[in-house]
């Protein structure tokens, strides 16, 4: 058993977990049936995916592969599942890639996609796990297949014939999860077979609606063939006792029905409209969570949605007398989530301002009811200046309430408010703030005033008083943003040219502030410096301040080319600020449109980076900022301005922003 297992250098291939690789899988193999102690799998995913978020493998996994397979086979073992959970993790992950590769030795492999070709080989051993006398084995199985589309032609005759066989078997999990694979892997070829499981008889609820979802994967452009067929799905998602709340699942809905709904417009807004319609407490939190799911897809949804949500609200306040004290606290969930949900609406949530703003009551510098957080950044997102004497509140921390709060989200649609707002911003940011101005109320809220700009300038002094030496520099970009207005502070941002950590932005901050021409050559210069020192992987902090130096800091350009084309620039949004600058010293656009359509066509787009706007909002800015030589971009900026699917994941108000700036662009491209 585990042949060669012995010659293969783990670790030179990146495995990092404790213990050696043939002990973890001899211990997986010797496992007693029943055994209840750690499982060396979880050693074993360790070593494997050292990342979470993004989750990716190390080189070790494609020589794993094989080895796994033949462990998850072992008959009666019980790390069955987990073994095969592994693989699908490495299966859903990205390639690691090594900040520290040398250039010199090429490109990285890709070694998710050749774990994933090693398991498709695999594929014969893997479908008899389909046969597993334990339930969950089978669901780990269909869940690991469904990841494998190359290896449908010998999987899904496999899935269908499982879930064929137990198709009438009430509670039957394994079933259903292969009906959900073969809606995963080939939905459109076998739309005949999900409407014969649909037919009244044939199967259990639970299966009728996986081929449910099977239908709606088909042809995901279409009308539910019935009211009947979106009410079954509704019982299966709006009962937690079902199979399908047990079955864990890749995608982003709460469960495998929700994941497939999804990518099907009409059925997601038929199921989120049909558990809204539902009062009960039960199904009303699922009916919330439908709605959320639907609104953070699809761009039709809020003006559709939000009127019933507006409804659920009024209805949760209006019963709250006669719900028993037991219910109560679910009541409270609930009217707090459906106020969450609309504030996270976007601008559609302009038409439900009344009642967000009827959720603040009593007084804002007291202890707040649970449900003013979520109407408070719904106003201020909106700029509406019901919310301005609580976020005051909050920003005084009062009570701690700006920790429940987005700060960076808030700050910038309030700036028609900043009279009102900043006393208090002074307090928070100033010597006399209760915590000291740090953390998220410090970092976050200076980030976010930078969107004020010359507004700002009466915070200044309040920051240059707290803040002393070196630790002066957290706030450089916001004095740089504030401009000439912030000259009092010069002196102080003069000094920080003697850090060698933050002299560079010190340099750009000061020609910020002066405008001198002497100052913008010494930036120019500190800031080249240090791209060059330390690499593409700081190109998203330091290329958009040469970027605003302009043609003043043509010294970078040979910098920032090389870093541009470098085969192991750390990815999509390590190449839009280099393009960016790139254009904006230049003015020549050969070379730099191609970065920029690879960062606007990833799915889903980021929502935003590390202390500033996402890569791929700067990227739709630049191509439109290049016009008519961007030409090649109007389709894909077409899709992000009037798609019918969101661009980026669960922020409908970063959606909106993207759609915006790709609007512009395009008018600029066409102009």
């Amino acid at each position: 058993m585990f042949e060669g297992v012995k010659d293969v250098p783990w670790k030179r291939l990146g495995f990092g977990g404790t213990g050696s690789v043939p002990g973890l899988l001899r211990e997986i193999a010797a496992a007693p049936s029943g055994g209840r102690a750690e499982s060396p799998v979880r050693r074993l995913w360790h070593g494997l995916l050292p990342t979470f978020e993004p989750r990716e493998v190390v080189g070790a996994a494609p020589c794993l592969v094989p080895y796994l397979v033949e462990a998850a086979g072992v008959a009666r073992q019980p790390h069955r599942e987990l073994v095969l959970n592994l693989m699908t993790d490495i299966a859903l992950s990205a390639p690691h890639r090594d900040p520290f590769r040398d250039p010199r030795a090429g490109p990285e492999p890709d070694h998710a996609a050749l774990a994933r070709a090693a398991m498709v080989e695999c594929a014969g051993a893997l479908v008899l796990s389909l046969d597993d006398v334990a339930p969950k084995v089978v669901v780990a199985a269909a869940r690991l297949l469904a990841c494998l589309p190359e290896a449908a032609p010998s999987s899904v005759p496999a899935l269908r014939a499982r879930a064929e066989k137990g198709a009438r078997r009430a509670g039957d999990t394994g079933a259903v999860a292969c009906v959900l694979a073969v809606a995963w892997l080939a939905a459109a070829e076998h739309a005949d077979w999900f409407a014969g499981l649909l037919a009244a008889g044939v199967a259990q609820p639970d299966v009728r609606a996986a081929a449910a979802a099977g239908r709606a994967l088909a042809a995901p452009e279409a009308a539910p063939p019935s009211e009947a067929v979106i009410r079954l799905l509704a019982d299966a998602e709006a009962d937690p006792r079902r199979v399908v709340h047990r079955i864990p699942w890749h995608g982003d809905g709460m469960t495998p029905l929700g994941s497939a709904l999804l990518r099907a417009e009409r059925w997601h807004h038929a199921l989120a409209r049909e558990l809204l319609g539902r009062p009960e407490q039960r199904e009303t939190d699922h009916a919330l969570l439908a709605a959320r799911q639907t609104i953070g897809a699809w761009r039709a949804s809020p003006a559709e949605l939000l009127p019933m949500l507006a409804d659920t609200v009024r209805d949760l306040i209006a019963d709250a007398p006669a719900r028993p004290r037991r219910r109560e606290r679910g009541r409270r969930d609930s009217l707090v989530y459906a106020v969450r949900v609309i504030s996270e609406s976007g601008q559609a949530a302009a038409a439900q301002a009344d009642l967000l703003a009827g959720m603040l009551t009593g007084d804002p510098a007291e202890p707040w009811p649970e449900v003013a957080a979520p109407a408070v950044e719904g106003l201020a997102r909106l700029g509406d200046g019901r919310c301005v004497p609580w976020l005051v509140a909050a920003l005084l921390d009062e009570y701690g309430h700006v920790k429940h709060l987005d700060v960076s989200d808030m700050i910038p649609a309030m700036v028609a408010h900043a009279p009102a707002l900043t006393p208090a911003l002074r307090t928070l940011l100033g010597p006399s703030s209760p915590s000291g101005g740090g953390g998220m109320q410090g970092v976050d809220c200076m980030d976010a005033l930078v969107s004020w700009g010359e507004v700002a300038a009466p915070v200044v002094p309040a920051i240059a008083a707290r803040v002393t030496g070196v630790r002066l520099s957290v706030a450089l970009p916001l004095f740089g943003a504030v401009g000439p207005a912030a000259a009092e502070v010069l002196p102080r941002v003069l000094a920080l040219l003697d850090d060698e950590e933050s002299r560079h932005v010190a340099a750009w901050a000061a020609w910020r502030i002066t405008g001198e021409p002497g100052q913008a050559g010494q930036a120019a210069t500190l800031l080249t410096e240090r791209l060059a020192r330390l690499g593409p992987h700081a190109a998203d902090d330091i290329a958009p301040l040469l970027e605003q130096l302009g043609p003043a800091a043509g010294i970078a350009v040979p910098v920032l080319r090389e870093q541009l084309h470098d085969a192991e620039c750390g990815g999509q949004a390590d190449q839009v600020a280099p393009a960016r600058a790139l254009w904006a010293i230049t003015g020549e656009s050969d070379g730099l449109v191609a970065p920029l359509l690879n960062a606007i066509t990833v799915r889903p787009l980021p929502a935003a980076g590390h202390r500033g706007p996402a890569s791929g909002l700067r990227a739709v800015e630049a191509l439109g900022m290049m016009g008519p030589a961007a030409e090649h971009a109007v389709p894909y900026l077409e899709l992000i301005a009037n798609g019918r699917a969101r661009v980026t994941s669960w922020d409908v108000w970063a959606d909106e922003r993207y759609q915006h700036a790709a609007r512009r662009a395009l008018a600029l491209i066409q102009e």
